[in-house]
């Protein structure tokens, strides 16, 4: 998954007569990347031939402090109707076969597994085509999203907006942050997601210092949490995230009690399986585990879950605990410092 989110490929690019506002484009790389310890951000456009269609294309590089936080991506934009993208750029083979074959045959080699392509027969804005790639998991298939440029020469592995657009509605309308669990002060100005795997020692690390900051200002700050299981990586990750929204359906005022109890037990259940976690937590409270235990084992849940894992990895999130405050994602680094301090910051200044 994460080399296909990363690959970024030395290519050529053709370039529109018409100039774009570098300015406007740093402004807006500013707003759409994480916000690292004393970060820098440099936009340059590409002055060399050959590239996707109706775009001109510019590297957005980011330095910070915090080695793990930054890099180079690349930023599309059209002159003609302000659409923007950043991300990836991968080259397709140069050759006449069809464009969902060549497609495949690149996802094959990144992912490393076999791939089923579809691409939308509708064109969007700018010529381009919506691209999805599909694996199949032991959970059920998974999806990664993307786009091709008119010219069927390259995949774009990227959202999309617009430079008159606020990045931050993109984000959080790609991540679905409606459908996550809701706490705290519902208009408050002050917002605060977090995406984060019942699995991840670093989730549950930082789970034990957030935690208080936010149950203590819910009066004045809005926060929702989303789960992001790395299923791939945490044996039992989707199962607790499932786990969860069952919990969350049939005994809400139990969620955050659940929420608290795998992060704090993290070590012991992996010791567990976890269906039998799921039902002495149920039991132990006297919670209805029949009920649970029909939404848990739900396979449409489960199909839900892998989407919104899937719409996290669209909007280029792919690591855990990944906070967003404001709208705008936080670089965690290895202890999380900046993150915290930014998330008292952020409470400090709500009213």
């Amino acid at each position: 998954m994460k080399k296909l989110l990363l690959a970024i490929s030395m290519v050529s690019f053709a370039l529109s007569a018409h100039a774009a506002d570098s300015a406007a484009l740093t402004r807006w790389a500013t707003k759409a990347l994480s916000k690292c310890p004393d970060s820098k951000i440099t936009v340059e456009e590409m002055n060399v031939p050959l590239g996707p269609t109706n775009f001109q294309v510019f590297t957005v590089t980011q330095t910070s402090s915090d080695k793990q936080c930054g890099g180079q991506k690349y930023l599309l934009y059209s002159p003609k109707t302000d659409q923007v993208l950043m991300g990836s750029v991968v080259p397709l083979p140069a050759d006449a076969r069809p464009a969902e074959v060549r497609v495949n045959e690149v996802s094959n080699q990144l992912l490393k597994v076999d791939t089923k392509t579809t691409i939308a027969p509708f064109p969007l804005p700018d010529g381009l085509h919506a691209v999805t790639i599909t694996k199949q998991t032991p959970y059920g298939p998974f999806s990664y999203h993307g786009f091709i440029d008119q010219g069927q020469h390259f995949l774009i592995i990227s959202d999309r907006s617009s430079l008159r657009e606020d990045p931050s509605k993109a984000l959080l309308d790609t991540l679905g942050v409606s459908n996550g669990v809701h706490r705290g002060k519902a208009k408050s100005k002050v917002t605060i997601v977090e995406l984060s795997d019942f699995q991840c020692p670093t989730c549950g690390k930082a789970h034990k210092t957030v935690e208080p900051m936010i149950a203590k200002a819910l009066g004045k700050i809005s926060y929702t949490r989303l789960d992001l299981p790395l299923f791939e990586h945490h044996q039992w990750s989707l199962f607790a995230a499932l786990g969860a929204r069952a919990i969350q359906k049939v005994a809400p005022a139990k969620y955050w009690t659940y929420v608290n109890y795998v992060f704090e037990n993290q070590e012991t259940i992996d010791k567990q399986k976890f269906d039998d976690v799921l039902k002495n937590f149920c039991e132990d409270r006297d919670l209805n585990w029949a009920a649970v235990e029909k939404i848990y084992r739900d396979p449409t849940e489960k199909a839900k879950l892998l989407e919104q894992v899937s719409h996290a990895f669209d909007a280029g999130i792919i690591s855990t605990p990944t906070y967003i405050v404001n709208g705008q994602i936080l670089g965690f680094g290895p202890e999380g410092k900046f993150t915290i301090d930014s998330i008292k910051k952020a409470i400090a200044s709500a009213k």
